[in-house]
């Protein structure tokens, strides 16, 4: 029953830490612009307004109005609006005479990340062919080489760290509370594991103001950006990190020391283990969860997964590469092996407590940021969770085969070695999927149909579902499922579900020996409401309406 319970454990909990992901939270994303996209304005506007569906963070951004032969035309003062941390103005030369103009905007949203984009319009009548006319764009960040290793590295080496620890806290019946000095392997491998998060927190700042900034690692030496950067949230969390780090190497030395009596021995592994949760939680107040709507359940669901995790990979290690040496075992065989399946026992009695937080907090991530199965399959994020879900099975596979050993009461295995490798590669995916775009960003086409009361059944496709020119599409049948084709004109009516704007109107007027299709704006990203009026011959009409999410790619 215990290997079972072990084995169970340990395919679940893998399943959990690599389906599921950690710490992934839509990009903030432009909901409004004044003017917006493409709109003809009478008259010069005297200042520029961007509204984002998330906090923006108060360095880095700006906004640059440029006019048809490139020239700018705004005053460089972008400002964030006094109590409204979502908007984003600027003021621009006043009397600007007609034509058309483009905004260019850079901002760095909530969880750190930058974003830019381009919103034309036009000021008086056009004079220009409406070939011409350019569309608003979008872009996100997208994480670099950089940003993936020393992410991993924190994550590696806080899992090693936490995992030890809680082996020897709560594992490990002989050393109890860890309150014995641990053995010189075990002492190494925590001080990699803390050298491991020393380098990684310290080499995050810069790493931040890379990204913030938009600069080369070459370019920090010659660039002031430190000044702005101790501007933003991501400083004050890294200052606090960094008390925690040194704090940390304190209590770790203390508690290693041979004078140091067992009790007090215990206490500081205690207090070791709770500021490496106090680092996680940090963190977690600088990523997508601390941009979130719903910011306290988001970040305990962030803070609880990364832990979990950390926790039970580390402990993993701790079962691969420390137990089987452990210089305390008994020197008999059979109380060796006695001593082992106890310690495993235990291990699975924790797994079961991790895998219920894994299970938990990974469904609320996972179910809420992948919206289609359209956006699994065409969104980077998409494939690289895909691939994270090949490595699990190949972890599965594995733990299988220790489950088959435990039946016949053999040790641990190998095998338990080639599945924390494959447990450590994963993390690299972990931290790329914790900084790309989630599948939100691209839900996919739409193909949605309504069937009314009298019988009659209509279709809505808009593709690419995104900012930006978007084809629409209405099929109409009847209760017999044959084309209606009576229809003198439909119209579509989209009003926006996250912003107070102006209703839009798309009329597709109906030609014999077409469909109904017609190609339009959608100004920004989110939440849509469309409703559809179709007019027939006879004067009758059919009415409904559909609810989409756009994307911004």
């Amino acid at each position: 029953m215990i290997k079972k319970t072990f084995g169970l454990g340990l395919i679940l909990s893998f399943v959990c830490i690599f389906l599921f992901p950690s710490s992934i939270y839509a990009h903030a994303y432009l909901q409004q612009s004044t003017p917006s996209a493409n709109e003809i304005i009478v008259g010069s506007p005297s200042k520029i307004t961007l509204q984002f569906n998330e906090s923006i963070q108060p360095a880095f951004h700006s906004i640059q109005v440029t006019n048809s032969e490139g020239e700018r035309v705004d005053l460089d003062d972008s400002y964030i609006v006094d109590n409204q941390p979502k908007i984003l103005e600027g003021s621009v030369q006043p009397n600007l005479p007609d034509g058309q103009y483009i905004i260019g905007w850079k901002i760095i949203s909530g969880d750190g990340h930058p974003l830019e984009g381009n919103i034309p319009f036009q000021i008086g009548n056009s004079t220009s062919s409406s070939t011409n006319v350019p569309t608003a764009t979008s872009t996100g960040y997208y994480p670099g080489l950089d940003l993936i290793v020393i992410r991993w590295l924190l994550y590696l080496s806080m899992a090693f760290l936490m995992g030890i620890l809680s082996f020897y806290l709560f594992m490990y019946p002989s050393n109890a509370k860890a309150k014995h000095r641990l053995p010189k392997r075990s002492r190494m491998m925590l001080w990699i594991s803390y050298g491991g998060i020393v380098a990684s927190i310290f080499l995050s700042l810069p790493l931040q103001a890379t990204i913030e900034a938009r600069l080369q690692w070459s370019e920090l030496w010659t660039t002031p950006w430190i000044e702005q950067m101790m501007r933003t949230s991501f400083s004050t969390i890294w200052l606090i990190q960094l008390v925690m780090v040194v704090i940390l190497g304190g209590v770790i030395y203390i508690a290693n020391r041979a004078s140091t009596r067992s009790y007090s021995r215990g206490m500081y592994h205690f207090a070791a283990l709770l500021l490496g949760l106090g680092i996680l939680l940090s963190k977690s107040f600088i990523g997508h969860a601390a941009a979130s709507e719903l910011k306290v359940l988001s970040i305990s669901m962030n803070f609880l997964h990364l832990s979990a995790s950390c926790i039970w990979l580390g402990s993993l290690l701790a079962l691969a590469a420390i137990l089987p040496g452990e210089a305390s075992l008994p020197s008999s065989p059979e109380e060796r092996k006695r001593m082992i399946f106890r310690v495993i026992r235990t291990f699975s009695y924790w797994g079961t407590g991790l895998v219920t937080i894994l299970i938990l907090s990974g469904t609320y991530a996972s179910l809420k940021y992948v919206p289609t199965m359209y956006s699994l399959f065409n969104t980077i994020y998409g494939q690289v969770l895909l691939l994270k879900c090949g490595l699990v099975l190949i972890m599965l596979g594995f733990a299988a085969f220790n489950m088959l050993r435990g039946r016949h009461n053999k040790s641990i295995g190998r095998t338990v070695w080639f599945e924390l490798s494959v447990g450590v590669i994963t993390l690299v995916l972990a931290a790329l999927l914790s900084n790309l775009p989630t599948a939100m960003s691209s839900p996919g086409p739409v193909d949605l149909s309504n069937t009314l009361e009298t019988g009659e059944n209509i279709s809505l496709q808009v593709s690419p579902n995104t900012i930006g020119k978007n084809q629409f599409e209405i099929q109409v049948q009847d209760a017999n499922q044959k084309e209606v084709l009576n229809i003198q004109q439909i119209k579509l009516t989209l009003t926006s579900l996250d912003m107070d704007m102006n209703k839009y109107e798309i009329l597709i007027p109906y030609q014999p020996g077409s469909t109904f299709a017609a190609e339009d704006l959608i100004s920004m990203a989110g939440r849509w409401n469309i409703q559809v009026h179709i007019l027939t011959d006879s004067l009758d009409t059919l009415d409904t309406e559909f609810n989409i999410r756009v994307g911004t790619e």
